[in-house]
């Protein structure tokens, strides 16, 4: 029997962007409505929406299911997003996840989980984690863009798929093998029982692979991105994509095409009774079926029918068309040369086509075909989808650069991104922002983009003058008409990431460090040779760091002795390679008692007091230096409080100060201490009363931010401290130009309080 409709779940405000079905009778969706939604089977061909699953803050995009155990009599349901977290859910209990693993950087975009607990996890970050015990155990590096899928071949093996077209094999953590095959962005990854595991991606190809990562077979019948994959113990394989399909594959062939009334389906699922599910761009979750008797009723099947017949095709998923050319209706009277063949005829004035089926014997309309001028999609800049890619040209004689931005993301944040990324001034934020506002809105309203360069004020910057139908992806983030845009920005709270200091001209220091060192000659401190070949390998570890932090307390030892021993006005070079290699060794944050040193040393030189506050900073960088920062909470923000450094006119110093506050945020977002976290929220408050130089501000108020979203004791102490005047005020004190960026973090802080 072929696969026909059982059930359609109607409830999702949103595109459907993955789906998992751990039972017959559950059926777990997730989508870009912010929502994650379980459905209970009500007979053989109904479900019901049982609840709905309020926690992420951004589109949810990928899920898995823990198996029930003693532990988890009800299992539970995986979910990630695009607000870069994980949650873990009670599927009878939607009120709050039971855990939130936080550790990526971005959009959580694929999930595997096993019986045991163990989850794998894929991001936009190209790093996947493995997590056992709710705790972060391997974290898997070497990709060079986003990845897309996971999965757990055996125990402690894990398969990555990713953008930048590789799939590659872990063992313990580490990589064992690359393997490559896809033309395109590799997209999704399934287990297929006896042999192996299948590939898809944005080449249209899907790939059988043995479990040693060795090519089986191509699969060849999408006409576009595929964008998932699913399989049963039977050996068939499922995959869905961007040409409307679901397409199911049978001992290495095509065996039926099931269409689908919307651009995007994104996703596919197995349930154990061999049913299948899938999920799409029209909000829609949908059950297929080859049982007769969980088949959907005639009033069903033919609205169904009726609704993909009504479905528009875009010409460019067809090839090109010669309308004249093409046989009218009496062309419907002749077979089929093969199932599934799609065959198109003139109706008037428009082209319909029609798909053969050697089951029934006869031609099934399976919609328009209209001119693919005007038909949406997301371009996609480093292996990740976006609304917009603008080219920047930033002076004559250097490559142009990309400026990749969403609609929902905030402009300041994808400013302040690009500047961080291409090492641009600072000053040039507000100018950027603004560009992405007035150019995103120009383009989703269909206007010419204004063309003006915000770095140089000339007319260097050109953006790609998109019309709205050809720049934004088949979905529409505002849910209505493009030409009415409603505010749909990013959440900058709660900031889960660190921002560490890791510019630096390594020659420049090292010419001063040789400098000096040749000043001191004749002092007795200066470096010897066996020190001096030391200080030499240390700038080639800085140079080429290694991926994973090393130990080196040798380098430790060497610039505490510079530091030490050297006269103060040369002892800066120290501190600046001590802030370094805090990024790629844990051996600085290993040392007793290194940062209340350093700061008592530094207190009264500002210079030197804003590389240690730098140094803070990169500790956040690994987990040892984690949890040496926290072991000196006190002690560093007893520093930090000092009125010497917030009258002071050094902006750098309190940029650095203000970061270092900014970074104990996000480690006091997984601690419960509500202690520390209102003293620490004390302290930000006074200091913002007055600070008033703008990305310091900004910097303190995302530190404010985080201790309020995630301390429930700090919201209570805020709500009776006065703390929403002191938010208010510095909204007011800005230039109206520079309000967006400050009442943009202000408002959502507020929100938090109300």
């Amino acid at each position: 029997m072929t696969w026909q409709l059982s059930a359609i779940l109607s409830g999702h405000k949103g595109d459907v962007k993955a789906v998992i079905a751990p039972t017959d009778s559950l059926v777990v969706s997730v989508s870009r409505d912010k929502s994650v939604r379980t459905w209970k089977r009500q007979s053989n061909n109904t479900f019901s929406e049982e609840r709905v699953f309020l926690g992420h803050t951004n589109y949810v995009n990928s899920v898995a299911f823990i198996g029930v155990s003693e532990a988890n009599p009800n299992g539970l349901i995986v979910t990630g997003g695009s607000d870069k977290l994980i949650n873990v859910w009670n599927p009878e209990d939607a009120s709050a996840p039971v855990y939130t693993l936080v550790g990526h950087s971005d959009n959580v975009c694929s999930l595997f989980a096993d019986t045991d607990g163990h989850i794998v996890s894929g991001s936009w970050d190209k790093t996947a984690k493995i997590w056992r015990n709710w705790q972060c155990v391997h974290t898997l590096e070497g990709h060079a863009q986003a990845i897309w899928g996971v999965l757990e071949l055996e125990h402690n093996v894990v398969v990555t798929a990713s953008a930048d077209k590789t799939i590659a094999m872990w063992k313990d953590g580490k990589k064992i093998k690359t393997i490559t095959g896809h033309e395109d962005c590799v997209r999704a990854l399934a287990l297929l029982p006896g042999i192996g595991f299948v590939s898809c991606g944005n080449d249209g190809a899907v790939i059988v692979w043995s479990n040693e990562g060795d090519p089986v077979q191509a699969l060849d019948g999408h006409t576009s991105f595929v964008y998932s994959l699913a399989t049963l113990p039977t050996g068939e394989i499922f995959s869905s994509g961007e040409d409307r399909t679901v397409r199911v594959w049978e001992n290495g062939a095509l065996s039926q095409t099931i269409i689908h009334p919307c651009v995007s389906v994104w996703c596919v699922a197995s349930l154990p009774n061999g049913d299948i599910v899938s999920g799409g761009s029209d909000g829609f979750v949908r059950v297929f079926t080859r049982n007769p008797e969980r088949v959907a009723n005639a009033e069903t099947l033919k609205a169904y029918e009726e609704e993909n017949a009504a479905a528009s095709i875009p010409s460019n998923q067809v090839g090109d068309i010669k309308k004249d050319d093409l046989p009218g209706p009496e062309a419907l009277q002749v077979p089929g040369r093969k199932d599934q063949d799609v065959r198109m005829v003139r109706v008037g004035n428009i082209v319909e086509a029609h798909m053969w089926s050697n089951a029934e014997q006869s031609w099934s309309k399976i919609g328009e075909v209209v001119d693919a001028v005007g038909q949406t999609r997301k371009q996609l800049f480093d292996g990740i989808e976006y609304d917009h890619v603008f080219d920047i040209d930033v002076g004559e004689g250097l490559p142009t650069l990309k400026l990749p931005f969403n609609v929902t993301e905030n402009p300041y944040t994808a400013a302040q991104a690009f500047l961080v990324k291409h090492e641009l001034p600072q000053v040039y934020l507000d100018q950027v922002a603004d560009f992405i506002t007035k150019n995103a809105r120009a383009v989703s309203q269909g206007e010419v983009a204004v063309t003006g360069d915000p770095l140089t004020g000339g007319s260097r910057y050109r953006p790609e003058q998109n019309t709205a139908s050809s720049s934004l992806g088949s979905y529409n983030p505002w849910g209505n008409d493009v030409s009415k845009p409603q505010t749909a920005v990013k959440r900058l709270i709660p900031q889960l990431t660190n921002v560490p200091f890791k510019d630096a001209n390594l020659p420049a220091i090292h010419k001063k460090v040789m400098q000096l060192n040749t000043e001191l000659a004749s002092s007795g401190v200066a470096l010897d040779d066996t020190e001096l070949t030391q200080l030499d390998s240390l700038f080639k570890f800085l140079g080429a760091p290694p991926k994973q932090p090393l130990p080196q307390p040798e380098y430790v030892t060497l610039l505490l002795k510079i530091f030490n021993n050297w006269p103060k006005a040369s002892r800066f070079p120290a501190l600046d390679l001590l802030r370094l290699l805090a990024l790629y060794s844990p051996s600085p944050a290993e040392t007793p008692d290194l940062l209340k040193t350093l700061l008592t040393a530094s207190r009264t030189d500002e210079t030197s007091f804003m590389l240690v506050s730098r140094l803070v900073v990169n500790f956040c960088e690994t987990e040892q230096g984690k949890k040496a920062a926290m072991d000196d909470i006190s002690t560093v923000l007893e520093f930090m409080e000092a009125d010497a450094v917030w009258q002071s006119s050094n902006k750098n110093l309190k940029l650095a100060v203000a970061t270092v506050y900014m970074s104990y945020s996000t480690l006091l977002l997984k601690r419960d201490d509500d202690t520390i976290a209102i003293r620490y929220m004390d302290a930000l408050s006074k200091i913002l009363e007055k600070e008033r130089e703008q990305q310091v501000q900004h910097r303190l108020l995302v530190a404010l931010g985080n201790l309020i979203f995630g301390h429930e004791g700090v919201r209570e102490f805020a709500a009776i401290s006065g703390v929403k005047s002191i938010l208010q005020s510095a909204v007011l004190s800005r230039p109206a130009s520079e309000r967006i960026a400050t009442g943009g973090v202000v408002n959502e802080i507020i929100k938090f309080l109300d």
